[in-house]
């Protein structure tokens, strides 16, 4: 059986050479799609590398300096000389089409390379020879074949085109607070209603086009990426806010409840190519960090790949993706500044909030969604929500803060004296001196900041307070009520 002819197309090779040849300024853009390698005859390869040449030396691109950097490589008159570079005019139809004839050249290319990785693989395996090589190299094939694993382009361009060039007006999925097309970020502590703001804002998005207080939003499809709980919970909730909208779960809100990770360029691959299937519009990933198994967040060396992995995706595709992520829960009055891990995570976002929680052991109490960054426009206004919950329906009911309401940031001995609180809750039944309670809580503050923490502890009905000695210890008081935010 004759070996089945590699996929080519012959004729969208020398359209693409003739394009150049006709518009000569086309090349600076075609290069980003195109590489030398891409093509499948040797002589268009050749010319096309000449064509690199000359763009690289400052050299124009015509008929004349192109046959002479091929003379020069030794190579015009194994292409077929001067007459086969005027021959790429005449089987050229036009030239407004270039990129449509580079991208057939590429295409074509990949499906050669697939083909080449599939047959080694093929052969591997029938020969019972170990699979890593084969392995490796598809591995390898996914990297490089951009418009396969959704690794963009390069985007190059001078100041003046950059800035003649039409970008469109800035839109929005939630008008100033969930930029479209864009990365966004949701933090909080756990509890703080993170998951319930983005699921009435699926549930929106997925229904009438309505969330957050029956604010407009884009309506679209929704892939819901949810690993920070269990199946049998989400459907709960789920079932309880669509009751409370009057309307049955939408079709339009995908939930996958499968592992995945978004440092495993196979996998993405596999997210992009759901992505374009589904014709998802929203992407959200509930929470970060289980996307991300065994990466340090702190690290901007691994948090800075999957962020440009996911703003290559938006880019090209116009997916929106909504990150739902922690807070850390050190002292620092900032709440920008204790998004946890990298500040890679919130500088690669476009917009991002915060949602304070007034008194995180009660379900019912306030929350605030305190908008941290806006790109290219003004944060809005802070807002105010309450879960309400009942046993068949679950209701976020809405208010803007008013001027004597807004969320006030904690200030740092707050802050620690709270986590004092929540450490000494959970370990009951010990005792702790002051430096043993600075040391496990890795407080790393001022002398005085500590103090004004500890003397709220002095004064606290719910801790035990004995005098040891010349130090006193700390104990949680048992049959306490439970521990408002302070």
């Amino acid at each position: 059986m004759p070996d089945p002819i590699p996929p080519r197309d012959i004729d969208a090779e020398q359209a693409l050479l003739g394009s150049i040849m006709i518009a000569p300024y086309l090349f600076e853009d075609l290069v980003a799609i195109v590489k030398a390698e891409y093509f499948y005859r040797d002589s268009h390869r050749w010319i096309w590398e000449a064509m690199n040449h000359l763009l690289e030396s400052e050299h124009q691109i015509d008929h004349v300096t192109l046959c002479n950097a091929l003379n020069t490589s030794g190579k015009l008159k194994e292409i077929g000389g001067p007459a086969y570079i005027t021959g790429l005019l005449n089987a050229t139809p036009t030239s407004m089409h270039a990129e449509s004839y580079a991208k057939i050249v590429r295409e074509k290319a990949y499906k050669r390379k697939a083909l080449e990785v599939a047959t080694s693989l093929a052969q591997n395996a029938i020969q019972d020879k170990p699979l890593s090589d084969a392995l490796q190299q598809m591995e390898e094939f996914f990297v490089s074949s951009s418009a396969l694993s959704g690794v963009t382009e390069r985007m190059v361009m001078t100041a003046e085109k950059l800035c003649l060039s039409e970008m469109g007006e800035l839109t929005w999925i939630l008008k100033d607070w969930i930029m479209a097309g864009g990365i966004n970020l949701i933090a909080g502590m756990p509890a703080a209603g993170k998951s319930f703001l983005a699921l009435d804002l699926a549930i929106g998005m997925a229904s009438s086009g309505l969330a957050w207080d029956n604010q407009p939003v884009t309506q679209g499809k929704v892939l819901y990426h949810f690993l920070d709980g269990s199946y049998r919970g989400m459907r709960s909730r789920v079932l309880k806010l669509c009751h409370a909208r009057g309307i049955q779960p939408p079709a339009n809100l995908i939930f996958d409840f499968s592992p995945l990770n978004l440092k495993v360029t196979s996998e993405v691959l596999a997210l992009r190519q759901r992505i374009h299937r589904l014709d998802a519009s929203v992407v959200i990933f509930d929470v970060m960090a289980k996307f991300m198994p065994g990466a340090d967040e702190n690290s901007v060396a691994e948090i800075s790949p999957m962020m440009n992995t996911l703003r290559e995706i938006a880019n090209q595709t116009g997916t929106t993706f909504i990150l739902i992520h922690h807070l850390n829960k050190g002292g620092n009055p900032d709440l920008s500044y204790r998004v946890r891990g990298s500040s890679d995570i919130l500088g690669s976002v476009d917009t991002a909030i915060v949602v304070a929680h007034e008194n995180q052991h009660s379900a019912h109490s306030m929350r605030t969604i305190i908008p941290q960054k806006v790109r290219e426009s003004l944060p809005p206004a802070q807002l105010q929500f309450q879960i309400e919950s009942t046993e068949g329906s679950i209701t976020l009911r809405f208010s803007e803060a008013n001027a004597s309401e807004l969320e006030r940031v904690p200030g740092q001995a707050e802050l620690i004296f709270a986590d004092i609180l929540e450490y000494l809750q959970s370990l009951p039944a010990q005792e702790f001196r002051k430096n043993e309670l600075i040391s496990a809580l890795q407080i790393n503050s001022s002398a005085r900041t500590i103090d004004r923490a500890f003397s709220k502890l002095n004064n606290d009905p719910r801790i035990r307070v004995t005098k040891r000695g010349s130090f006193n210890t700390y104990q949680w008081e048992e049959d306490t009520p439970a521990m408002p935010f302070p």
